[in-house]
């Protein structure tokens, strides 16, 4: 009896406390393995896709400073097409195997974004050199794809800092090495006031020396400020970048950092901004930056006024160092295809009589390469419906943005100090979807924008879930009646 009694009891136990002894324990081991695993295989993928994306860094170097050979090897050629074969095969792979996490991605993306990527191939339909425009759309596809596969392979919230930093500050420490040993291999040739004693560094030129340093001393200014962080790398990326910028005397790079960390400052800092203003102080920066670039492009008046606090700070005309001529020449162009544009990178394919930006060997007597204006540049290549397309995006990220501040504001600071940083520079140099390492790092920061946001909601929609589940109330102990005495 007693050994039926406790066959009885066995058998009236709950499944939880059947299977917390013999069955449970194997399965719980065998998740924690396989978590162990998965996070395993997640840094061995992020490692080889930071090495990729540290290739983007050295295919946009150039092959020799001033007539002298620097690059180790040349990535010209094939070279350059295994490099961009190796991102998208690797990048591909790393996608399909998180197809449930990609998929998940994609449904959070920036709208202007997916826009962009799939207008640019469909403009070699009208484009007057689809070939350029393929291969051009080849090379950025690489980069959209591996921005893609970092945010893929596990996730941290520094993501973005660790991957896009420590390229770019390499760049600018070598060119400190190499402008101490060989100064006169990093400097401009020109004598005019923006070229004059300026370096261009390990880059192409000094403007693109200059960008670079400026998104480097924006985020690490932004790793200074953000808790929790070793402050001592962040120094010492803000001290590099701040005399790289110095020497590139790149005026536009100048504003577009201050603005960057003013803004950093003020709305993680200030205690009356962060608590109520941030949300108007971020979109205030962004109709100012669109205003000013109306206003270059001669499509509202009053440019004189508006720019005059600009020119005395940079010490330039309102023809921006005669990138005016540039732009009426472009301008000019335009008009020819409004609608759609003729074709993504189509127009700049070299100083050749075949193709029409020849005119500038005929006007200026040098090919300037770009139209030195971003903006102007996409309506250029893909028309008004390109330009549409670049302010969805604009649109978009600013609004993720201000979505992310309620879960983190630092991070969101981040993102839009960014942004704001690339809006600068695209007044005067090209680098919307341009394939440069700039724009690299702009496109990771959209991708990680939108994986951070989702993160941070999945998070709130599990802890709600947590919250909002009925916990069922715990069994009373069945208590016999007390007996009750007869009266005798």
């Amino acid at each position: 009896m007693h050994w039926f009694h406790l066959e009885l009891d066995f058998m009236r136990k709950p499944a939880a406390e059947m299977t917390t002894g013999f069955a449970a324990r194997p399965g719980v081991a065998r998740r924690r393995k396989s978590s162990r695993l998965r996070k395993i295989a997640g840094g061995g993928m992020l490692v080889v896709l930071s090495i990729l994306f540290w290739l983007i860094m050295y295919q946009n170097m150039p092959d020799n400073l001033n007539d002298m050979q620097f690059k180790p090897f040349s990535t010209q050629g094939a070279p350059d097409r295994f490099i961009k074969i190796c991102m998208i095969l690797i990048s591909s792979i790393v996608i399909v195997s998180r197809w449930s996490q990609a998929r998940q991605l994609a449904k959070a993306l920036n709208p202007g974004l997916i826009a962009m990527v799939v207008l640019i191939p469909l403009s070699a339909l009208w484009s007057i050199d689809p070939n350029a425009t393929l291969l051009r759309f080849v090379t950025l596809s690489a980069i959209v794809l591996l921005c893609y596969a970092i945010c893929l392979a596990g996730w941290d919230g520094q993501r973005f800092r660790q991957v896009a930093v420590p390229p770019v500050l390499f760049l600018l420490v070598i060119s400190l090495v190499i402008g101490a040993m060989y100064p006169d291999r990093i400097i401009e040739r020109g004598t005019d006031i923006s070229q004059n004693n300026s370096w261009h560094g390990f880059t192409q030129s000094k403007n693109q020396f200059g960008m670079m340093a400026s998104v480097v001393a924006i985020l690490c200014v932004h790793g200074l400020l953000t808790p929790g962080v070793r402050k001592i790398w962040y120094l010492f990326g803000t001290g590099v970048a701040l005399l790289c910028l110095a020497l590139s005397r790149s005026s536009t790079s100048l504003l577009a950092t201050m603005l960057g960390i003013a803004f950093i400052v003020s709305v993680t800092r200030v205690a009356v901004i962060r608590n109520r203003y941030s949300t108007h102080v971020t979109i205030a920066i962004t109709a100012l930056v669109l205003l000013y670039e109306l206003v270059i492009m001669n499509l509202l008046p009053g440019v004189n006024t508006l720019l005059a606090p600009v020119m005395s700070l940079t010490g330039k005309d309102t023809t921006f160092s005669n990138r005016s001529v540039i732009w009426e020449l472009i301008k000019e162009h335009i008009r020819g295809a409004r609608l759609l544009g003729t074709g993504y990178g189509a127009y700049w394919t070299g100083p050749v009589p075949s193709s029409p930006s020849y005119v500038f060997m005929y006007v200026m007597y040098f090919y300037p390469t770009e139209s030195h204006n971003g903006y102007l540049e996409t309506v250029n290549d893909l028309g008004f419906v390109g330009l549409f397309c670049l302010l969805a995006f604009l649109f978009f990220y600013v609004r993720q943005a201000l979505q992310l501040m309620r879960f983190d504001l630092n991070q969101a600071a981040m993102y839009l100090a960014l942004l704001f940083q690339q809006m600068m520079a695209n007044l005067s140099e090209s680098e919307w979807f341009s394939r440069s390492l700039v724009c690299a790092i702009l496109t990771l920061g959209a991708f990680c924008l939108s994986r951070d946001l989702l993160a941070h909601r999945q998070q709130a929609r599990s802890g709600m879930g947590a919250a909002t589940r009925p916990v069922p109330a715990p069994a009373r102990p069945s208590v016999p009646a007390p007996r009750r005495r007869a009266w005798r």
